[in-house]
């Protein structure tokens, strides 16, 4: 399902990774001089998910600088419809054997467009046993493919794979950033604090 972008995500596609200025900060400095796969470690609800777009964006405007192009690259990695990202989600209860050999499938393949590719595999606490299928592959990638791993949490299953990426934690956003948010979005205060509080 794809995001909606805004007019400050195009310029700053940070802008909906909420009360995680420090991990930000790491992710904008990584995407100078990526490494092949990235572990983003956090419940529903921390950002990971938001991160992984605003950071597949990044990386393709560093691998092509363009001004022309940049504004292209995050419109369509932060909707989730960029030729070069693809999105990898599970379809049943588990991540299973076919779907961990698709992934290594398309690791393998040349880029759409541009020079590299991003996959972003979501779920990955539910692994299970198609890990050891994609342990080389996220190892060792071709140099144009790129992984952006997304877990809930790590799994004795996701030990292995977890160990061959740069892993991120992500904590909870704190209610002060929520309710920050939610009146720059134009919420009236009472209501900002009820919600910043219940969430």
């Amino acid at each position: 399902m794809g995001n909606v972008t805004t007019v400050d995500t195009l310029t700053d596609p940070w802008a909906e990774v909420i009360g995680q200025d420090e991990i930000v900060a790491r992710l904008r400095l990584a995407a100078i001089a990526p490494t092949h796969a990235y572990l983003f470690v956090g419940e529903p609800g921390y950002g990971t998910r938001a991160a992984a777009r605003a950071f597949a964006a990044e990386l393709l405007v560093q691998a092509s600088p363009s001004d022309d192009l940049a504004e292209r690259h995050r419109r369509l990695a932060l909707a989730e419809e960029h030729p070069a990202v693809a999105i990898v989600e599970r379809t049943g209860q588990f991540i299973t054997a076919d779907e961990g050999r698709e992934i290594v499938r398309q690791a393998s393949l040349s880029p759409v467009e541009g020079s590299l590719k991003i996959l972003v595999l979501t779920d990955f606490h539910l692994v299970q046993r198609a890990g050891p299928i994609l342990l080389k592959a996220i190892e060792e990638p071709p140099p144009s493919t790129f992984f952006i791993v997304l877990a809930d949490e790590i799994p004795q299953e996701l030990v292995t794979i977890a160990s061959r990426c740069i892993r991120v934690d992500f904590g909870p956003i704190p209610i002060t950033a929520i309710r920050a948010r939610l009146v720059e979005e134009g919420i009236g205060d009472v209501i900002a604090d009820a919600a910043a509080v219940a969430s």
